[in-house]
Formats: structure tokens, sequence, C-alpha cells
């Protein structure tokens, strides 16, 4: 680790569980925020600044954590509004990650949000988009084979029609856990969480997802402020273990969260991880360290994150299908006429030749391909 990494993560462990902790004289502060920024965990980090960082440093940070906050307040009023017109209009829905993941922090407002992630029954999901087009959301992005985007007032919301990822079908778990909502109020902020079980499968998969491209420090917080919340030894050897192992997830778990108790001082508060393999740990958080929220660091920018992904799918899923797949998310002809489909492949076999003709870096393919290597081998290790 460099010495602003080092800080980084002492900074997050004496924000969300006190530690004590040293910050070395010498330290860079500048190199820690950006840090920060590239894993956005800023909010948490900003916290426990000690006086050593002062003056202009200080400075830097006070300005990136108001930011923060205030694109939070941004994100909590928007999703008020959401939930309002929802309730109103009788349609039940569930947040997924964001509010639903930092009502596990001590203080939900320094976890850093995105967009406003969603998913609503099968049955009520056309229904759903036409309310929100008729109420002032404006459609954002093309569909996917997951979601609608819409943007109102400079938030982005995703009404998801399923949340599952690739070969991870949490799907039937996801819909059952819509009609055991929990209702949840924060500082009279009110939304709808899915039941813990279902709640903490979609932070695990969300971890999971992102380990294909940019998995980051958000991420695996998430995960790791469940864990606390709830998976005390009796929870895991009663319930989750076995959610966790019928798909598929169960040496991840493990994992992660004693890659959490050494690296972001998760408490030895139960037992049943420490038996993980510590190798398989370090290699883990090597990977967080490496690319950063969604691929953010200077080394995997957001183009190369993506790159890595289609040759992971291709790896994994096998050429056609992964042309396939790709080219029915992306056409957007498609998406007017679906009697299109079967010529999926072919338009991202072109749309994928064109890329590579223009594209200015076609001396990173060998680079890019190792670090797609790399990461199906830790996939591979993670069964």
């Amino acid at each position: 680790m460099t010495q602003a990494e080092q800080v980084l993560l002492s900074l997050i462990r004496k924000s969300l569980f006190d530690s004590k902790e040293s910050f070395p004289s010498d330290t860079d502060w500048d190199a820690v925020l950006r840090e920060a920024k590239q894993q956005t965990v800023v909010g948490i980090a900003a916290k426990a600044l000690p006086d050593s960082c002062a003056g202009e440093a200080r400075e830097k940070w006070k300005a990136a954590e108001f930011q923060q906050l205030a694109n939070t307040i941004l994100y909590w009023k928007a999703q008020d509004e959401l939930h309002r017109l929802l309730t109103e209009s009788g349609i039940p829905f569930v947040i997924l990650k964001g509010a639903a993941a930092a009502m596990y922090y001590p203080d939900p407002y320094r976890r850093a949000m995105g967009d406003i992630d969603f998913l609503v029954p099968p049955e009520q999901f056309d229904r759903t988009a036409t309310v929100l087009l008729e109420n002032g959301y404006l459609p954002d992005h093309e569909p996917t084979d997951r979601h609608i985007g819409f943007s109102k007032n400079k938030v982005s919301f995703e009404l998801h029609h399923h949340f599952s990822y690739l070969d991870l079908d949490i799907e039937d778990a996801l819909l059952s856990g819509i009609s055991l909502a929990e209702r949840i109020s924060i500082d009279n902020h009110v939304f709808s969480a899915l039941p813990a079980n279902e709640n903490g499968l979609v932070l695990l998969a969300h971890l999971w997802e992102h380990l294909h491209s940019g998995v980051g420090m958000r991420q695996v917080i998430d995960w790791m402020m469940f864990v606390l919340a709830h998976l005390s030894n009796e929870y895991w050897n009663i319930t989750f273990s076995k959610l966790a192992r019928d798909y598929g997830l169960e040496k991840l778990t493990i994992t992660a969260a004693q890659m959490c108790h050494k690296y972001f001082g998760l408490p030895y508060s139960c037992s049943w991880f420490a038996d993980a393999d510590e190798m398989l740990c370090d290699d883990l958080f090597s990977q967080i360290l490496r690319s950063g929220n969604f691929g953010r660091k200077p080394n995997m920018n957001v183009a190369d994150s993506k790159t890595i992904s289609a040759l992971s799918g291709i790896h994994r899923y096998g050429l056609f299908r992964q042309l396939q797949q790709r080219g029915e998310a992306n056409w957007k002809a498609y998406h007017k006429h679906p009697c299109l489909k079967p010529f999926a492949w072919l338009y991202q076999l072109v749309r994928y030749t064109i890329l590579w003709v223009i594209s200015p870096k076609k001396q990173k393919l060998p680079s890019l391909m190792q670090r797609e290597n790399e990461i199906n081998d830790l996939l591979k290790r993670l069964k």
C-alpha cells in the first residue's frame, strides 16, 4: 500500500469504529484526498481528520466534504418525493443500495450517494414508468436489460424490472421480499427497503458484480456495515449461510468479511469468517485498491473498466452470447423494433470493430487482457 492508502484506511477505521489511529507527520493530505475521492469515501474519512491536517489541505478536505453532504441532501429530498409519488399511486417498491445501505452507517449522511435505484413488481413496471413520465421525470438514457433511467432536478433514477447481474440470478428472493418490505425512517426521511436477508443479498451481489470491472471501498463498506448490523454467529449459522451458499456466494461472503476485519476494522464480534483464506483476502483487497469505485483510479479509467467487463463476458459466456447480450442492451433500433433481436449480435460485432479502429489506446489491450485474466482467476478462487 501507498502511504495515502494506509492513511485513508486509518481514517475509515477511526470514523466508523472510533479506533485509535496514528498518522505520519509527513502525510500528503492532498494525496489522501485524491484516494478518498477515487474510492468515493470522502464523507466517511473527513469525519476523522486529525489536527495535523491543517491549512490549505484541510480547506480542500472541508470543501470536498461539504460538496458530498450537499449532494447527499439533494439525494434524500429526491427520494422523499419518489416515495410520496409511488405511495400515493399505490405502487409497491423497494430502494436498492443507496439509502438501504446507508441506514447501517453510524451517520447515514456520510455515505456518498449515486443514482436512486428502486425495484417494483414486474406487473407494475410499465405503470410505474408512465407515472414517472407524467410527473416530470425525464428519460435519462437508453433502457438496459435491467432498468430504465430517469432524471429530475439533477438526480438520476433507475427503475428496475429486475436487479440480477450476468449469471447471478437472485430475482426470486428479491421479488418475494418486496411484499415483505420494511418501512425505514431516518430523520423523517421515509423509504421502503427489503428485509434483512434480501437486502444483504443485494449488497453482496453489488460487490460481486463490480469485481468484474471495478469494485471500490464504498461497496465494501456497505457490505461491512451490514455484517456488523446483522451477521452474528447465530444469524449466520441459522439463516444467511444457506442463502449465500444457495446463490454460490458463500466463499465471497466469508472472504469479504475477513478482509473487512483485517483492513477496515470490522470488530471480531463473531467467528464465522475467522477461517477465511488469508491470501485470498489480500488479493481481493489488492483489486479494490487498484480499481477504485467503478474503476476511477488513473490506471483504471471507466473506458478501461468497460473493456475489461466485455473481455470478462467473452471469457465467461463465449463470444456469441456476449455479442448478443451487449447488442440487445446497446442497439437503440432493437429497443423500438424487437423483431431485430436475431441481428443484435451482428450490430454489437460491428460496434466493437468500429470502437477498436478509432481507439487511440489499442496498445493497452494486452495489459487489459492480463488484468481481466487476474480478475477471472480471483473470481474462480472465490468460487
